[in-house]
């Protein structure tokens, strides 16, 4: 089973953003350009993200610079990884251009397998969450032992 990764932005939120080109609407339907602005540049919701697994673990990376682990939640609920944090906006800057974005964000992503939520690690080093979720002992592989009969 595939994850489904969810955003909390909705659709309009392209024709309002400061990239309002049509080709940014091709690139958003095509996936080459991820969900990432509100009206007002507060919100993000696109976090580079790696997902994979061996026989006992789901492992998964994002990218999440700037953000400190005072300004992060992780859960995992009914087979659901649920990231929020925020970023914080330097103060006292009056920019001349701004690309960065700052504000809060979530990501949720429905897990392909039954975690161990008692064993779940994360880390944050260096801008990058790195997430190591046990799978349950029913979700791994049993190897059947063949009899000759």
């Amino acid at each position: 089973m595939l994850p489904a990764l969810r955003s909390n932005l909705p659709f309009s939120t392209f024709a309002v953003s400061p990239f309002g080109r049509l080709d940014t609407l091709f690139d958003r339907v095509f996936g080459d350009e991820p969900e990432t602005f509100n009206r007002q540049g507060t919100a993000w919701s696109h976090m580079p993200l790696a997902m994979w697994q061996d026989e006992n673990t789901l492992f998964i990376e994002t990218e999440m610079p700037g953000v400190n682990e005072n300004d992060l939640e992780v859960t995992v609920h009914d087979g659901v990884l649920s990231i929020r944090a925020q970023r914080h906006e330097p103060e006292g800057r009056k920019y001349l251009y701004n690309g960065r974005i700052f504000g809060r964000f979530e990501r949720q992503i429905a897990l392909p397998e039954l975690v161990d939520t008692d064993q779940v690690e994360a880390t944050l080093e260096g801008g990058v969450l790195r997430l190591s979720l046990p799978k349950k002992a029913e979700a791994r592989p049993k190897k059947i032992t063949v009899k000759n009969a």
